[in-house]
């Protein structure tokens, strides 16, 4: 087995996509805060989103995208230095649809 490589990156100002809206959203959305990221998250309108997450939206400290995700997110949402490429992305699933 090949050993993992621990690194450590400096996120600040960077831009973290979070696609979806449950629990592990919220978590994802916390730590890239704790580290200096800007978190964008991507979610339907209509998506039950984690107490956590409504908190951390209503503040101001993420920004709610309410739509599906598009492949185009990944090059146009990032900053001007990188061209517009997001830093990371954390895609999560099992979020719940009202309709």
């Amino acid at each position: 087995m090949t050993p993992a490589l621990l690194t450590a990156v400096d996120a600040t100002s960077h831009v973290h996509l979070i696609v979806g809206s449950n629990p592990l959203a919220g978590a994802r959305c916390s730590r890239a805060i704790e580290v200096g990221a800007n978190p964008i998250l991507i979610a339907p309108e209509d998506s039950t989103l984690h107490y956590g997450l409504v908190k951390r939206i209503e503040a101001g400290e993420v920004k709610w995208i309410q739509r599906t995700f598009e492949d185009e997110d990944l090059t146009t949402l990032g900053r001007a230095e990188v061209d517009g490429v997001v830093d990371a992305v954390y895609v999560t699933a099992g979020g719940k649809h009202t309709s």
